[in-house]
């Protein structure tokens, strides 16, 4: 099978990349090159008992007043696509194709109207699978594409490239030290939530680091918020989950 050199390209500059957000920019660069307007890419555990957009861990670059009401006030939770990333399911889900039951309660029309006022309306949805069984991640790539039509000229020219792609970002955001800091987590959070992992109480992980017993409650405070998680036991188990800690 031949390779394009566009594509040989990209993947050598996206394994170049030492940080999440210098990956995430050669990946939208790469992506609008081939059709794609806007992206989304998010992880979150496959067990669950809080809603996805409490749970998600995710990065955007669709418009501001659209991210705030699809993710940061839930209505992605509403999404079947997002749901549909929950699922044992591989192939990609595409948005607006004649036929498809995606808005088959008021809730899920609400959100799909969301999309089509900032149009967003076409596009594929892509299931990953994370390092573990635990962690489910996902993809919502919107096209540059106001109609069908349009959106199917993008697919049968780039859906090749434009998966490529998202495997080779999604393997790239899953290594330890890319995952670390997408979720922005600080070396010493990282330690803090190791020793921690390790049966370590406070005084003793202070004791280590040769830092105070308030700083590592500062340093397990702060990894929880940004891990969405409700206690210490839960932000060590993510932080394994993602592969963020090691020995």
């Amino acid at each position: 099978m031949s390779v394009e050199p566009q594509g040989l390209d990209f993947a050598g500059t996206l394994r170049a990349q030492r940080s999440f957000d210098a990956a995430w920019l050669v990946f939208n660069d790469h992506l609008r090159a081939h059709g794609v307007s806007h992206a989304l890419y998010a992880q979150l555990p496959s067990v669950r008992v809080r809603s996805i957009s409490r749970e998600m861990i995710y990065h955007a670059t669709y418009p501001e007043g659209f991210t705030r009401r699809y993710a940061s006030e839930g209505m992605i939770d509403h999404d079947p696509r997002a749901h549909y990333c929950e699922s044992d399911a591989e192939a990609p889900l595409y948005w607006n194709r004649p036929g498809d039951t995606l808005a088959a309660d008021p809730e899920a029309r609400d959100v799909l109207g969301l999309c089509e006022d900032f149009g967003l309306a076409f596009g594929m949805t892509l299931p990953l699978k994370g390092r573990s069984r635990l962690n489910r991640s996902g993809m919502g790539l919107a096209f540059d594409a106001r109609t069908l039509a349009q959106a199917e000229e993008i697919l049968a020219a780039s859906e090749g490239a434009i998966l490529s792609a998202a495997a080779l970002f999604h393997a790239l955001a899953q290594t330890p030290d890319i995952a670390a800091d997408m979720i922005r987590l600080s070396l010493r959070e990282r330690e803090c939530l190791l020793w921690s992992a390790a049966g370590l109480r406070n005084k003793e992980i202070a004791f280590r680091l040769s830092i105070a017993e308030k700083t590592v409650e500062h340093h397990m405070a702060s990894a929880m918020t940004k891990l969405h998680a409700v206690n210490r036991t839960h932000a060590v188990a993510r932080a394994l989950i993602l592969g963020l800690i090691a020995p």
